[in-house]
């Protein structure tokens, strides 16, 4: 008896390592799965053709994930409110504050399985004044309970 208990626990020692070592590469794995493109829709693609929109006094310096268009209108002030299905799109807006010049320089929507990840690139410029950027981007609705995540960038030059 205690012959088949010592054989039942060795063999759990050695096979832990193993074990653990499969859990720390199918975790790695899920992590590092590659995103891939997803489409970029602005207001423009929902009947806001010429427009400006600005954050309402709180909300600026951040950014948000927008469920509903009474959410989309605690948020913003604009003189087009885009109509938007949210049963089909989520909003995500946003707005940076600088101590230079800047403008928007590229955005882009990438997702995977886990994750949609939001990357936003400003470009500085010293030669003019002190201002801030804001964005936003309409994308279909994660199917699931997906991380949406948003990066911001800031390039000295291009």
């Amino acid at each position: 008896m205690k012959t088949k208990k010592l054989k039942l626990l060795t063999s759990f020692l050695l096979l832990l390592p193993l074990c653990a070592v499969m859990l720390a590469f199918g975790c790695e794995k899920e992590e590092d799965e590659e995103l891939t493109e997803i489409e970029l829709l602005k207001f423009s693609d929902f009947g806001c053709e010429n427009y400006t929109w600005n954050f309402k006094p709180g909300y600026s310096n951040n950014y948000y994930i927008i469920n509903s268009q009474q959410e989309l209108s605690n948020y913003i002030n604009s003189d087009c409110m885009p109509q938007i299905d949210f049963n089909e799109y989520v909003v995500i807006i946003g707005s940076k504050s600088f101590t230079t010049g800047v403008s928007l320089f590229d955005e882009k929507v990438e997702g995977n399985n886990k994750k949609i990840v939001y990357t936003i690139t400003f470009l500085k410029n010293d030669a003019t004044v002190a201002s801030g950027a804001k964005y936003h981007a309409v994308i279909k609705k994660p199917s699931n309970k997906k991380e949406i995540k948003v990066v911001e960038n800031v390039k000295d030059h291009i």
